[in-house]
């Protein structure tokens, strides 16, 4: 059975606050049951955990005033000093993790700039957060946004600060490791692709202590291993480094499969061996079929447009529409830049502009996403 993710859980626990809040007892009662139930799915998330004791203490109080067990009913005055007694502390952090996890599942949908302004409503109330652990998981959470909006310094701030805090505990390995992709992650996007292999090198030396128990980091350090390398334009090694990764994606029938796929397909058809690289692209796009990965969908029609169809535009530039969404916009810009040097090459020069030109586009759209500010 697949892992429920935290932050699916945590919407359910801000779902079941607001019906606390409202004395909605039954529908309180329904939603707490099930966030107890989905606990035992979940992924490991100590957060979560803390947010669902903070709500099932203003659970339990509310309980003790609607509906007492034998006792006499408590008076408002009363209820309200009970959850006052820390109201302070116990607001702030209620309200923090309320945002936190709406950033997550923001975070998961694609939808990237209103997971930074969660993160950001969250941030507001770090006062309250004493813990250095909760913070490095705050400053992973904004690294790992910032580097998907291609917010590059951004996202390396925060990865610096978390990887500081982690580096401390042997007991956060994983989120160490995680820390080197992003920081690697960055550096690729710098064009420094020397000072990111370390911390991939790193990572997978990490992660193969880890295979047996967490064989989905194992996987992700050699794929971003074989990434670095594609884009150092090394593509026997990148080759080498994605198919470990897709043997490992295969066992875990992982949702990251359309993706090695994409890359296996794309390597190959740069090397002129297309045979192999369709039999890599039908793989992919029945996976992305199967997985209802509609983003890699696209991009698996976009290498039919350049690699098989020859640079046929018209389904290509579609394509490009489709892409133009917060999660789309970094896809648009690489696969404009590809699109754009293969027509070049191709003596297709007015089409090729228009993929640069596109890619232009593409980038300005990313760089607005830094306009998050609430004024």
């Amino acid at each position: 059975m697949d892992r429920i993710s935290s932050a699916e859980v945590g919407m359910k626990i801000t779902e079941w606050y607001q019906h606390i809040q409202k004395f909605n007892v039954t529908d309180a009662e329904m939603l707490k049951a099930e966030v107890e139930r989905d606990i035992e799915l979940m992924e490991e998330d100590q957060d979560l955990l803390i947010y669902y004791q903070l709500m099932a203490f203003r659970h339990s109080i509310m309980i003790e005033y609607i509906a007492p067990s034998g006792k006499k009913q408590m008076e408002l005055s009363e209820y309200l000093k009970r959850i006052e007694g820390n109201k302070r502390k116990l607001d702030h952090m209620l309200t923090y993790y309320y945002h936190f996890f709406r950033g997550m599942y923001e975070f998961r949908n694609g939808e990237y700039t209103k997971a930074i302004t969660y993160y950001k409503r969250a941030e507001r109330q770090f006062p309250a957060i004493s813990d250095s652990i909760e913070k490095a998981e705050f400053y992973f959470k904004m690294a790992e946004v910032y580097y998907h909006m291609k917010m590059t310094h951004v996202s390396m701030y925060f990865a610096e600060r978390a990887y500081n805090i982690y580096k401390k505990y042997e007991l956060y390995s994983v989120r160490l490791i995680q820390c080197h992709f992003v920081i690697a992650g960055n550096y690729d996007d710098l064009e420094n692709h020397e000072k990111a292999l370390p911390h991939l090198n790193q990572a997978l030396r990490g992660a193969e202590l880890l295979k047996k128990k967490n064989p989905q980091i194992y996987a992700s350090a050699f794929y971003n291993l074989g990434n670095c390398y594609h884009k150092m334009d090394n593509l026997n090694k990148a080759a080498r480094y994605i198919e470990q990764a897709l043997i490992q994606y295969k066992k875990l029938k992982s949702k990251n499969l359309p993706q090695a796929y994409h890359d296996l397909a794309l390597i190959n058809f740069k090397q002129n061996k297309h045979d192999k690289a369709k039999d890599y692209y039908r793989k992919g796009l029945r996976s992305a079929v199967e997985l209802k990965d509609h983003l890699f969908i696209s991009l698996f029609e976009a290498l039919e447009s350049l690699y098989i169809r020859r640079g046929e535009t018209t389904s290509l530039f579609k394509i490009f529409n489709r892409l133009e969404t917060s999660k789309g916009f970094p896809y648009l810009e690489e696969l404009a830049l590809l699109a754009g040097t293969y027509l070049d090459y191709n003596g297709k020069t007015e089409d090729s502009l228009i993929c640069l030109k596109k890619m232009v586009y593409a980038q300005k759209q990313i760089l607005k996403g830094e306009c998050l500010y609430e004024v």
